[in-house]
């Protein structure tokens, strides 16, 4: 590893703080623009909805931008995006901003997990890729409580010029550490899209969404399963999420080493078990009711463990059967984790209203064993014939001589 990393992992806490910090100040933006929240919400949804879609034509579209230039543009229109969205008090104009701002980081998020795959000796790709996931967890643990405090201290227009502030970080490190990356060699569309068209990736694209799908259902309704186990109020939900975080943050790290060490399909298998005992444990609590409280924070805790020590080796798995194409199916990737939060949002609330609370964590347990079964099943090695490695090698995205050496 080595500097041209740093202006990597800030860009994914600054895009994932930017993505969720509307839902911390919601009350004081809707207010502040006259519409309701359930109105001033949609503005959350329509940042992933447009980052899902922008993602894979981004990257097809700016496949022969050098990588640098693209991560300077993509910055760029993400600084005024978020700057429009602090100085407006129309709704109408906030949905452009925000849409600007999917943009930017549908464009840019790719490149970051693709140079990671990439860039590192083969037996660090795990690690370095686990190290680009903190970079979501800590939004959630740092970036958004931190947004949602400069709203409620200087108003909601405080959170917004928080994103400018970040994003204006970015850049500059972006300028000063981030190399030239080589392009991938000249190929047609069809060509490219081939890796995305194979079973094995399908399948793989379909474990991530499966995967973000339970993962954001039991972290958006923690608040009702936490109450009915244990009878637990708005402030020890509040100490449930910091937990989780932690917890998130020290997982991604692990779940990188132990997919760089055991392989990507092993440390598949060991989240994914820790995570279905898990949810076993939390559904009986539900139905005990009595659970203390402490017992629900290890719970939690291992919870959010479990989930972050699955994306790395996930996303080092698709990354070694993506040949050339990383940076396409990496799009595909964000894509398919922000089409699994919003389907997670929809099955939880279903099933919380037709089954109760404890229905939550057995469904979640049945996405767990789905996630295994599609990734086991998926066969196909990678295009140079390991079965985790990244993608290209040397020919797919070198840096400098110098880059070379400090990575």
């Amino acid at each position: 590893m080595g500097p041209w990393l740093v202006p990597l992992v800030l860009a994914i806490f600054t895009f994932g703080t930017a993505d969720f910090v509307v839902a911390g100040i919601l009350r004081e933006l809707a207010e502040g623009i006259g519409r309701s929240e359930s109105v001033t919400g949609q503005l959350v949804t329509v940042y992933s909805i447009v980052y899902a879609v922008s993602a894979p034509v981004a990257a097809v579209l700016t496949s022969r931008v050098p990588r640098r230039r693209l991560a300077v543009y993509g910055m760029a229109l993400f600084i005024a995006g978020n700057a429009v969205a602090a100085v407006t008090t129309s709704y109408e104009v906030l949905l452009v901003s925000r849409v600007a701002s999917a943009m930017a980081a549908a464009a840019v998020t790719p490149m970051c997990f693709a140079a990671a795959g990439t860039v590192p000796p083969e037996g660090q790709r795990g690690r370095v890729l686990g190290v680009l996931s903190g970079g979501i967890m800590l939004a959630q643990l740092l970036g958004v409580p931190l947004g949602t405090w400069f709203g409620s201290m200087w108003g909601w227009q405080a959170a917004f010029w928080m994103c400018v502030g970040l994003g204006a970080l970015v850049l500059a490190s972006m300028l000063a550490l981030l190399p030239e990356l080589e392009l991938p060699p000249t190929a047609g569309l069809r060509e490219r899209l081939a890796p995305v068209t194979r079973g094995p990736v399908l399948r793989g694209l379909s474990a991530m969404m499966v995967l973000s799908a339970g993962s954001m259902m039991m972290m958006t309704y923690i608040a009702p399963i936490s109450s009915a186990a244990g009878g637990v109020g708005t402030g020890g939900i509040a100490v449930l999420f910091v937990f989780a975080g932690l917890a998130g943050v020290v997982a991604t790290q692990v779940g990188g080493v132990a997919s760089d060490k055991l392989g990507p399909l092993r440390t598949v298998a060991i989240g994914a078990g820790v995570l279905v005992a898990v949810m076993a444990a939390l559904s009986a609590m539900v139905i005990w009711g009595s659970t203390p409280f402490w017992m629900l924070v290890v719970l939690v805790m291992f919870m959010a463990f479990a989930i972050g020590m699955l994306n790395p080796p996930l996303a080092a798995w698709l990354l070694g059967r993506a040949g050339r194409s990383g940076n396409e199916v990496m799009a595909l990737n964000a894509s398919a984790m922000y089409l699994g939060t919003s389907l997670g949002g929809v099955l939880g609330g279903l099933l919380l209203s037709l089954y109760g609370p404890a229905s939550l964590p057995l469904l979640a347990v049945g996405e767990t064993v789905l996630v295994v079964l599609l990734v086991v099943t998926a066969g196909g090695r990678s295009p140079r014939g390991g079965s985790g490695s990244a993608p290209g090698g040397p020919s797919q995205a070198q840096v400098a001589p110098r880059t070379s050496q400090a990575a």
